[in-house]
């Protein structure tokens, strides 16, 4: 939806404040990135802590449904400027992200000695919480309320926490968990995965709360911060032990390749060097930059490698009380074929630097723009045929018992 919105908009590009682009950026950031990131959180929370979080399975289906219906219903609201939309759009968001963060915070407080990941996913639940609250003291204003003002510098701090605090802070978290895991890479360092996030805090709410001088300086903090991040990331990954063929790896070189380089024109126009005629272009480029080349490019990654390992996980346990099933069970890449994974590692690149053409563009930037959104929508059409095709191989092998006639009627949650 997010890309139909740039194919038939192309001029949502010209401000930050356009109706299509607000509700471009919401379908991403909830529709997309936050129905993911919440349950990666679930997911790994358990692994990385030996914590599970409360009633997970009895609160997913409704966070899940409050955070469809109430994406769908804010952009309606931005695009028509239906107050209807907004009244109805505000309890279910609040709703579902309040039902997360309670059972999350409940778990996060039972853990006793958390590690480096738990100290992440600390501070990434604490930045959600105040993005949460500083996007509906920004939608009270839609509805009017004397008693709140819209403010422009809380538009900007809601979305540098909801990015840089509760996006990174969550990558940075798994990150350390699964890259040495998954890609038997050397595991990252104390000092750097405890350090780092301590100063990209410290920095990120210094920017929040302060300003002038010590606001900028925070954020020349914050970029330094990320690209020692994102540097050392690159230098582990080189590292690792399995060097076969794999697009999760792709997908995280370019994250942080991704990463390194915004760092880089953050920094030369920190120092007065003119990247873009427009300064609101510029901080769109950062913006999906980051979005889109940083965040969303880790969670196609993950995607390509969590979704057939906890497909295949799930079918080691339905075939515990028949050992004769897991002779027939498929492995991870009959689940999702690399072939697949390929495919969406190019049409994401491609639509990543098409994208980041159509800045430099000039005259061309809106066809650039028309080939972008085309190749994003490609994408993400892809994605999901990919992740039906991978659940229907998944219900299909699952073993038939006695109280379960048809296991294809089964999916995997």
């Amino acid at each position: 939806m997010a890309a139909l919105l740039l194919l038939f908009n192309p001029e949502i590009m010209n401000s930050r404040w356009h109706p299509a682009m607000l509700a471009m950026v919401h379908l991403l950031t909830l529709g997309f990135g936050a129905m993911i990131m919440v349950g990666a959180m679930i997911q790994i929370l358990p692994v990385v802590s030996s914590q599970p979080v409360p009633a997970a399975a009895a609160l997913s289906p409704w966070i899940r449904a409050g955070l469809i219906s109430g994406t769908l219903c804010l952009a309606l609201g931005f695009l028509f400027m239906q107050k209807i939309s907004y009244y109805i759009a505000l309890p279910l968001l609040v709703g579902a992200f309040l039902l997360f963060l309670s059972a999350v915070g409940v778990a996060l407080v039972r853990v006793q000695k958390g590690s480096d990941s738990v100290f992440c996913l600390r501070l990434a639940a604490l930045c959600l919480l105040i993005t949460v609250v500083f996007g509906c003291l920004q939608l009270s204003t839609y509805l009017e309320l004397s008693w709140v003002g819209y403010s422009f510098e809380r538009t900007n701090n809601h979305v540098l926490l909801g990015l840089l605090g509760w996006g990174m802070l969550l990558i940075m978290g798994v990150s350390f968990q699964v890259i040495p895991m998954f890609h038997v890479a050397p595991a990252f360092p104390h000092w750097l995965s405890r350090g780092n996030s301590t100063f990209l805090a410290l920095a990120l709410m210094t920017s929040v709360i302060a300003s002038g001088s010590i606001a900028d300086s925070a954020l020349l903090v914050l970029t330094l911060t990320l690209s020692i991040y994102g540097a050392y990331s690159l230098y582990l990954i080189y590292r690792r032990k399995r060097k076969l063929v794999d697009y999760t790896i792709r997908f995280w070189q370019l994250a942080f390749t991704n990463l390194i380089l915004l760092c880089l024109l953050f920094f030369l126009h920190q120092m007065g060097f003119q990247i873009l005629n427009e300064v609101g272009q510029f901080h769109l480029l950062l913006g999906f930059g980051f979005g889109l080349g940083f965040v969303i490019s880790v969670m196609l990654g993950m995607l390509q490698k969590i979704t057939p390992f906890l497909m295949f996980l799930h079918l080691q346990r339905a075939c515990i009380h028949d050992p004769g099933a897991f002779m027939k069970l498929p492995n991870m890449k009959q689940l999702l074929p690399v072939s697949d994974s390929k495919w969406q590692f190019q049409l994401y690149s491609s639509a990543l630097v098409t994208l980041y053409l159509s800045f430099f563009g000039g005259e061309l930037q809106h066809p650039l723009l028309f080939v972008a959104a085309v190749l994003f929508l490609l994408s993400f059409t892809w994605l999901l045929k990919t992740l039906w095709q991978a659940n229907r191989r998944y219900s299909e092998s699952l073993p038939l018992t006695p109280d379960q006639p048809l296991a294809g009627k089964e999916t995997c949650e």
